[in-house]
């Protein structure tokens, strides 16, 4: 139980941080240290040491507490006492159309007048802030595959920690983020789109391909990064960072069939609303985040960045968000440079604030153009105002504009990024998310005292030592490095007896050189560790992955399957580790290995998280978060986003497939019993609870994910063929031991959307009738030990209305 009591001692240090007392030495807030020792917003030698100089400029107080007597503070944007609407009036009554537009941009200038400091939005913290200091956690399916909403609220909040602590540790020293990307704690995170398509290059990035499943990993880690509770209230005045919704919308496609900023998806309503609208959904209104990112692409013949229906419509008008919107890198030029939506750049400027773009990511060739737009009449000054005051409305919420000790979060110290603490987290995660797909004769776990002698454990692949490359993309090469795959066997066998080869030289395994080698070690070893899979740092069609590169086929690439079969033909042992996004076609693997552990993109813990599963002192508990197919056969065209026809994702794919959503095994086996529901005749605003109990019926402690799915065969429209409707990952069940788990289905997660409906007001409706229920340890038609129930809707009724 080690790895509960290292999540504990997480938290613990989590919370703890929070409430450090200020180090009376350090400059607090907004205010960096000059090297005469004041504190300042902007110039330096115009006070003491340990003074701060007051918002005017050239008044100097004694310390961080007297900063409330500084003069010209009452009934201005610095009024703490004053309301926020009053706050942002002050703002816009008193700053130029100039200095207006000149915030609509990441890298913000300062307003020296104001006592406002410069500050960069731009920050890249997908799973760990974007620099080298930083705790790198797993990449998108590695948390995936934890399908542990708990996990993703903890790694969220250290995130937002990292993110708060470097970013005061940072501005004390008088590094503002200009120019720079992972200063700030506005936080480009985390990216929520789904797979659709297991070749998207992103895919390593986002969670899942089901959109409850990542919905609910999405509000963990919304609400963990901004410090609020896991509902979306907050816990204190000020926010602890601020997370972002991203790609708004229908966004998985790199660069087939065309590239991304020219793609244009073309969506119908049931689709949108049924696959890629929900996560949004619970992003904005379960966990209320700060801002939302356009993407690069059109939907339906519109930018999204352009697109007032995205925007001003769903957003603000039928969701009621107050946060802002920015565009991806460039998005808003792009809606002239490359989606030639408008004939001149004046135009996309316009076209992007009228439809409530508030900031341009990248640069500032848009922004650049509003006064002229202006001047055109093709936008308005009151516009740019709007945009303006959204971007400060954030910047009170994060307490920049409020005295320096008033605000908890300014207390968070630089050293809680890469933290012990961090660090054991990390570790817990990457174990987490290993999910176990064949496990014959109980080849795992290993015992570390069977190896003694030199050479009986070997590693093998060309990837199996490179550490760096199991961070996955948004991630820099951290300061105290990545743990690889055979880093982490050595850590507990050691260097003589865990030795390696490398079997294919580059990750496209092009030739077949090397494996005498490798088998030759294989041979004389007691078990075999083959790392295959994907890089995120190259270019190869099959065997890279990453942001504006989509992979060709899903098949591993050259010769790696050779590579596990001539392994496989030794007789000893052969564990085969996937490192990957994506999901692959398995081919011989699931023949040639005794065991395989999908590890993804687990993070610079990774080797260690692997490490604890292969040597049992975790189980493994992770599912699958996306469907493993046969072959690219099986796959629609990339640029196809209709859900329904051929059919993708395993709510809409009817054929046979290699691995399904949901599954995963363990070092133990759980049987499911005595299912009970609240009610099995509801009104259509209900919710239905689904009790059952869970019996660790073999040999080893162990988590299990329970999953409740439904079907609805007499729909009168089409709906999903089956979908995930909740679950939870309850944890160290012990051999005998029974759990009591309650399952909920909400209304949501059974709606319909009805024929002819608009895309954009598409009238979800829950409709009267019956539907099946299933419970289990995976889907339903993949789990025979599943549980079953039917629940019937009286009556009809618009979800907007439950």
């Amino acid at each position: 139980q080690k790895p509960m009591k290292l999540l504990v001692l997480a938290v613990l240090c989590v919370v703890a941080c929070a409430q450090l007392p200020p180090d009376p030495d350090a400059c607090l807030g907004e205010y960096s240290i000059c090297a005469t020792g004041e504190c300042t917003l902007g110039p330096c030698g115009l006070c003491t040491k340990g003074q701060y100089l007051c918002p005017d400029n050239h008044t100097c107080v004694d310390g961080a507490a007297a900063y409330v007597s500084c003069p010209g503070l009452k009934g201005t944007h610095l009024d703490w006492t004053l309301s926020e609407v009053a706050r942002l009036d002050y703002l816009v009554a008193h700053t130029t159309l100039e200095e207006q537009i000149a915030q609509l941009t990441n890298d913000a200038p300062a307003i020296e007048r104001l006592g406002i400091p410069s500050y960069n939005w731009l920050n890249d913290d997908e799973h760990g802030i974007r620099l080298p200091h930083a705790t790198v956690f797993p990449n998108g399916p590695g948390l995936g595959g934890s399908w542990d909403k708990g996990l993703l609220y903890q790694v969220g909040l250290a995130v937002g920690m990292e993110a708060r602590g470097g970013h005061n540790g940072y501005v004390h020293d008088g590094n503002r983020g200009k120019g720079q990307n992972g200063v700030g704690i506005t936080m480009y995170a985390p990216n929520m789109n789904m797979v659709r398509d297991p070749r998207w290059g992103r895919a390593q990035e986002v969670y899942s391909e089901d959109p409850c499943l990542s919905a609910a990993l999405t509000v963990g880690f919304v609400t963990g990064g901004q410090g609020f509770n896991y509902n979306g209230t907050p816990t204190d005045k000020f926010m602890l960072a601020g997370a972002c919704c991203k790609h708004y919308a229908a966004y998985d496609i790199e660069n087939i069939p065309v590239d991304r900023t020219k793609f244009n998806a073309l969506v119908d309503t049931r689709s949108m609303w049924e696959h890629y609208m929900p996560v949004f959904d619970a992003c904005i209104n379960d966990a209320h985040a700060m801002h939302v990112m356009c993407s690069y692409n059109s939907i339906n013949g519109v930018p999204t960045c352009a697109d007032g229906n995205l925007m001003n419509g769903v957003l603000r008008k039928q969701w009621g968000w107050d946060g802002f919107v920015v565009s991806d890198y460039d998005a808003w030029a792009n809606i002239y440079r490359t989606h030639d939506y408008v004939p001149t750049m004046e135009d996309a400027a316009a076209a992007g604030i009228n439809a409530g773009m508030d900031q341009e990511g990248g640069g500032v060739a848009a922004i650049n153009e509003l006064p002229d737009a202006i001047q055109a009449g093709k936008t308005t000054t009151d516009a740019v105002a709007t945009a303006f005051r959204r971007l400060f409305r954030m910047r009170i919420r994060l307490g920049m504009l409020d005295p320096p000790t008033s605000n908890k979060w300014n207390n968070v110290s630089f050293s809680v990024v890469e933290s012990p603490a961090h660090i054991a987290l990390n570790r817990l995660a990457a174990a987490e998310g290993v999910c176990m797909y064949k496990n014959a004769k109980n080849t795992l776990p290993l015992s570390a005292k069977d190896f003694t002698k030199a050479g009986a454990f070997l590693v093998v692949g060309p990837t199996a030592t490179d550490g760096e490359n199991l961070q996955g993309n948004y991630a820099m090469k951290t300061d105290i490095g990545a743990v690889s795959i055979y880093e982490g066997i050595t850590n507990v066998l050691g260097s003589t007896v865990a030795v390696t080869q490398p079997g294919c030289q580059e990750i496209e395994c092009a030739t077949t050189v090397d494996f005498p080698a490798a088998v030759n070690a294989a041979k004389a070893a007691q078990a075999v560790v083959v790392v295959l899979g994907t890089r995120h740092d190259c270019s190869d069609p099959i065997a890279c992955e990453g942001e504006g590169h989509d992979r060709t086929s899903i098949a591993f690439a050259g010769h790696q399957l050779d590579l596990a079969k001539a392994l496989a033909a030794t007789g000893t042992p052969l564990i085969c580790v996937l490192v990957h996004g994506g999901s692959m076609a398995m081919g011989s693997l699931m023949d040639d290995c005794d065991a395989i552990l999908d590890a993804w993109f687990p993070g610079a813990q990774g080797g260690n998280g692997v490490a604890d599963i292969i040597f049992g002192k975790t189980s493994p508990a992770g599912r699958t978060p996306q469907t493993f197919y046969t072959d690219n056969d099986a796959l629609p065209a990339m640029g196809d986003m209709d859900m329904y026809s051929p059919g993708i994702t395993y709510r809409y794919y009817k054929k046979p497939v290699e691995i399904p959503f949901g599954f995963g095994l363990s070092y133990t086996t759980f049987t499911y019993s005595a299912l009970t529901l609240n009610a099995t005749t509801i009104g259509p605003c209900d919710v239905v609870a689904v009790s059952f109990n869970v019996t660790n019926t073999g040999t080893v402690t162990s988590d299990e994910v329970v999953q409740l799915y439904v079907k609805q065969p007499s729909a009168s429209v089409p709906v999903p063929q089956v979908r995930l409707a909740d679950f939870n990952r309850l944890k160290f069940i012990q051999p005998g031991q029974s759990v009591r788990a309650t399952l909920l289905l909400k209304p949501k997660w059974h709606a319909v959307v009805p024929n002819g409906t608009s895309i954009w007001e598409p009238r979800l409706t829950v409709e009267a009738g019956s539907f099946e229920l299933f419970v289990g340890g995976g889907q339903p038609d993949y789990y025979p030990g599943k549980l079953t129930g039917s629940v019937s809707v009286s009556t009809s009724a618009a979800l907007d209305s439950c």
